[in-house]
């Protein structure tokens, strides 16, 4: 912290002053539930591999994680919490019980939870234990444990080895610690410990029996069951045999065994995830139906075609078809400061065409578009099964959706489509009636497919065929950077019309994964991950197993904008696979699997949230949207297993690292081998289509080419063809948080040995700094419906009533003769009235104010103030331009993150995903008078969403002039739409 004298003398003034005023605390920004970490005390420590692979089996030994692997029984919310060790949870909503066990040996009682060694195994839906103690001699206890399939229930058998004496086991079932569930129990979301047995064993119950040799413990719902042995035994029986089969279906067979666990995985993830009709957001956190997101991928992926079409079938009934679009555009809803669409019949977007939020239910408004995802996914299974009867039958939603969307998104008719809350980081993401670039390619991806399907069942594909033209061209023309290679996030409708560069991932895989553009674009684009993208290195036990990436480079933090999910971290590796970029696809998703699965506390685990996510840590498991994704990731990425049906093919393009020589895959629909064999590689296929399908092997060669050899359409085929010769891949650079220079950037150190000359700029002063959030923000706003900004200026769509509390009352009670010193630099500023020369686009201020200034100076010292957000982020947010009496000029950008800051919060800064420029602005705390660097460290702020500053903050730049020309004028003038940045004294030298 820097202190004048005048700060020191005032201190007790400024804390009298702020008890008498009572500045309001600020009011946190975000999602308070998804931002809330319970990981606090984990981040950056040392990890270790907690699981390893033996065949099929996850296994530890002697490890410490409780009530982190789920068995799921039927498709209720029913299931069984496992641990470690043999201590575990019944879960039924509302009603939760803890299950643990006492080994009765020898006089003694043994908690087998705490014995002196356990093994632990997951694989195949069940949990099973071997556990041991020096006081049993070689004797060792046995544990296997299953969630019934046919009723809400458990089993578990016990076995018991070696014992001299007789041997009981006792069961204690009690209450849980925390019977407040928030997400389910789920980890990371939930209190660690919330399962744990309740203070006093409250309701307890026991049971106890004779457990030599084999035997059994049942529970009904979260009741102590009084099973006959038999039945036992045989409902034991009858759902290991079940389950086997079930992860039998997908199997992976590689020279890594941390991949070779991954099919029965996998599938039993998946069948936690089906709830009899339609797939879930989540198996445990969010388990309710939802018609988006990747979760409907499962399906087709994984085989399951009846599946896939009950949950097609579902949605398709709560598709709107009899509510007329009578509204026109603009719907925004004043009740919600204008930051989404109004919930009203009739309007645009809740109108014919719209899918609402759950199964057969069209008469139920929310506030996703969830009709991107759930299309897509009918058209994969398209891609899979070319069931002509069922196009028939499926056409009239997928014209209706693609009206929908066109009259919603591109009613302009550009080509270009908005995006409203379409993919799963859609939480605060918003693009103002701008083009963005990943629902752009959504309906490229429809619109292409549904000419296609036309063709098959005898209807007009031309429109669909321009549509899918014109949205093409428009992308490449627009959103696509030909000197960068890549596209950019978003094209902004409003004000000057600028392209967002700093693409975010989605922004990336959304195209190649839609096939909107070349090959060699899909290459290109992947390298904007390599170089712009941040990475994480995942080490465990000191070895590093390759790096994971956030999901943007992105500031201030907000949920969903910047994020380590995993979900997102597999749809890049599979989009890095379409690209024919094998290795670094592999490492990519290798990383994630150790990271979830291994390294993770929760074996072979689905999760949605990364260990390495600054804000929440390693949260959920079994999240819906990360099994669908890492379905295809794995089966049609690793393994390349790519139907095209509704032409009459599938592609094989194999994703294995160059070292692999050997592997071998088997699904419902396809089994094959791959094998190096000389200078050649061979594959036997068999394949199990509804229809045959001719094989077309892909092989990639590298910098996004590829050569083909055509099969046939057998049953059974070998396929053997040449190594082809390949480019070597280009390194990741694993370092891409790229700065720019301090000095131009105006955060050079002040040089307080010279001479200063404050600036008059009292004239122009246009309001006053604590005004900024207490405007209405109404005009100019996009014509057609869309995410905005609220009226109030700050928050987003999820939270369109935040606001944030700015009051520079106890500053002003430290200015001095109209004097405020920053870092020893001195401004001049006004005690009362306006302080402040705000400038926007919005219309409530100028886009820009000139001041005269004269002389010379090597110096222009810049005491501003105004917001900013995470979707002008990595852009010029505005420029203050010096200009000379000689015609010339300089210029100082202001970029969110590097220099510009938002007036009521603190960037979380950590060096991985969120970092910035070094050193930071001087910012002056609006509430005390303190000025910093680091707000973060003098303040003690912890959080990593909102990180609210006392009253707000101005800060202190240092803009460079040319010393030996003399000033006309400076000049500030804001670029970017949503922000107000404003400037409250300039200090020459």
């Amino acid at each position: 912290m820097i202190a004048n004298n005048r700060t020191l003398r005032t201190a007790t003034l400024a804390a009298l002053f702020l008890a008498a005023v009572g500045v309001p605390a600020q009011k946190r920004i975000g999602d308070f539930i998804e931002s809330r970490s319970y990981n606090d005390d984990k981040r950056g420590t040392e990890r270790s591999l907690q699981y390893r692979p033996d065949g099929r089996d996850f296994v530890s030994v002697n490890g410490k994680n409780e009530y982190t692997r789920a068995l799921y029984g039927g498709y209720t919310d029913y299931r069984i919490e496992t641990s470690d060790r043999p201590i575990f949870a019944i879960y039924k909503k509302r009603n939760y019980r803890n299950v643990r066990f006492r080994a009765i040996y020898d006089g003694r009682e043994y908690p087998l939870e705490a014995t002196e060694w356990c093994e632990a195994r997951y694989s195949e839906g069940s949990r099973r234990y071997v556990v041991k103690d020096k006081s049993w001699g070689n004797a060792a206890l046995y544990i296997d444990v299953v969630a019934l399939v046919d009723s809400e229930g458990a089993v578990w058998q016990f076995r018991a080895e070696g014992f001299a004496k007789p041997l009981k086991v006792k069961a204690l079932v009690c209450n849980i610690a925390d019977r407040r569930l928030r997400r389910n129990g789920d980890m990371g979301a939930d209190k660690p410990g919330c399962f744990a047995p309740a203070p006093n064993d409250d309701g307890l119950v026991t049971a106890e029996w004779d457990a030599s040799g084999e035997s059994y413990f049942t529970v009904s719902g979260v009741e102590i069951a009084k099973t006959p042995a038999a039945e036992a035994a045989a409902q034991f029986g009858a759902t290991k045999e079940r389950n086997r089969l079930m992860a039998a279906r997908v199997e992976f067979n590689t020279p890594d065994p941390f991949i070779n666990t991954l099919g029965g995985a996998l599938v039993m993830a998946a069948d936690g995830d089906w709830d009899g009709q339609t797939w879930l957001h989540g198996c445990i956190g969010w388990r309710m139906p939802l018609a988006g997101w990747r979760a409907g991928y499962l399906g087709d992926v994984l085989g399951w075609n009846d599946r896939a079409v009950s949950h097609f079938d579902a949605y398709a009934k709560s598709q709107v078809t009899n509510v007329p679009p009578t509204i026109p555009h603009p719907s925004q809803d004043p009740g919600k400061n204008l930051a989404r669409a109004e919930k009203k019949w009739g309007t645009q977007m809740y109108s014919n065409g719209y899918i609402c939020r759950n199964p057969e239910r069209n008469d139920q408004m929310h506030h996703y578009d969830m009709n991107l995802n759930y299309i897509d996914e009918l058209l994969w299974h398209f891609s899979y099964d070319a069931d002509t009867a069922y196009m028939r039958k499926m056409w009239p939603v997928i014209k209706l959706h693609l009206e929908w969307e066109k009259r919603n998104f591109d009613p302009d008719n550009d080509g270009l489509y908005d995006a409203y809350c379409c993919i799963w980081a859609s939480d605060a993401l918003y693009y103002n009636g701008g083009s963005a670039t990943h629902s752009s390619a959504y309906n490229y991806r429809g619109n292409l497919l549904a000419a296609r399907i036309a063709e098959i069942i005898g209807e007009d594909a031309e429109p669909y065929r321009a549509e899918a033209e014109r949205i093409l061209t428009a992308m490449n023309e627009r959103l696509w950077l030909a000197d960068k290679g890549h596209w950019v996030e978003y094209e902004d409708r409003m004000g000057l019309g600028r392209k967002h560069e700093s693409a975010a991932v989605w922004s990336i895989y959304t195209p190649i994964d839609c096939g909107a553009g070349s090959p060699e674009q899909f290459y290109r684009a992947t390298r904007y991950v390599d170089r712009n993208i941040p990475h994480i290195p995942v080490i465990a036990d000191g070895k590093l197993y390759g790096s994971t990436i956030s999901t943007s480079n992105w500031l201030p933090y907000s949920w969903s904008i910047n994020n380590v999910a995993a979900a997102e971290v597999m749809h890049t590796a599979l989009a890095y696979y379409e690209a024919g970029r094998n290795e670094a696809a592999f490492m990519l998703m290798k990383a994630n699997i150790m990271d979830q699965m291994y390294i993770g506390q929760s074996p072979a685990n689905f999760g949605q949230v990364s260990f390495y996510d600054a804000a929440r840590g390693e949260c959920y498991r079994d999240f819906g949207d990360c099994i669908g994704i890492s379905a295809r990731t794995l089966l049609q990425g690793l393994f390349g297993i790519v139907p095209d049906a509704l032409n009459g093919r599938c592609f094989i393009r194999p994703g294995f690292p160059q070292s692999w020589d050997s592997a071998s895959v088997r699904t419902p629909y396809m089994e094959y081998s791959f094998k190096r064999s000389g200078d050649s590689l061979v594959y036997d296929i068999t394949q199990n289509f509804t229809r045959p399908l001719c094989i077309v092997v892909r092989q990639n060669i590298g910098g996004g080419k590829y050569k083909e050899i055509t099969g046939t359409a057998e049953k059974h085929q070998v396929i053997k063809t040449p190594i082809p010769a390949m480019l070597i891949e280009p390194a990741i650079d694993e370092n891409v948080q790229h700065t720019v220079d301090p000095v131009a950037y105006g955060l050079a150190e002040p040089d307080t040995s010279g001479k200063f000359r404050k600036v008059n700029i009292d004239k122009f002063f246009n309001s006053e700094v604590d005004d900024i959030y207490k405007n209405k923000y109404l005009s100019p706003r996009p014509p057609y419906t869309s995410l905005e900004l609220p009226t109030q200026g700050v928050g987003e769509w999820c939270h369109p009533d935040m606001t944030a509390d700015v009051n520079d009352s106890v500053f002003r009670t430290l200015i001095a003769d109209g004097e405020f010193s920053v870092a020893g630099v001195p401004f001049r500023t006004p005690a009362e009235g306006h302080n402040i020369a705000y400038t926007s686009l919005w219309d409530n201020y100028p886009d820009s104010i000139e001041i005269p200034v004269k002389g010379k100076a090597a110096s222009a010292y810049l005491l501003m103030a105004g917001s900013t957000n995470h979707m002008q982020s990595r852009i010029d947010n505005a420029l203050v331009i010096a200009e000379y009496k000689d015609g010339t000029s300089d210029t100082l950008h202001l970029v969110n993150p590097d220099n510009w800051c938002p007036i009521e919060q603190d960037y979380f800064v950590d060096g991985k995903a969120f970092y910035t420029t070094a050193p930071r602005p001087y910012r002056v705390a609006l509430g005390t008078g303190m000025v910093s660097r680091d707000f973060g460290a003098e303040l003690n702020i912890k959080e990593v969403y909102g990180r609210p500053i006392p009253g707000g903050a101005a800060q202190m730049l240092r803009m460079p002039l040319d010393g030996q020309k003399k000033l006309k004028s400076i000049k500030l003038r804001t670029l970017s739409n949503d922000v107000v940045v404003g400037l409250m004294g300039i200090t020459l030298q």
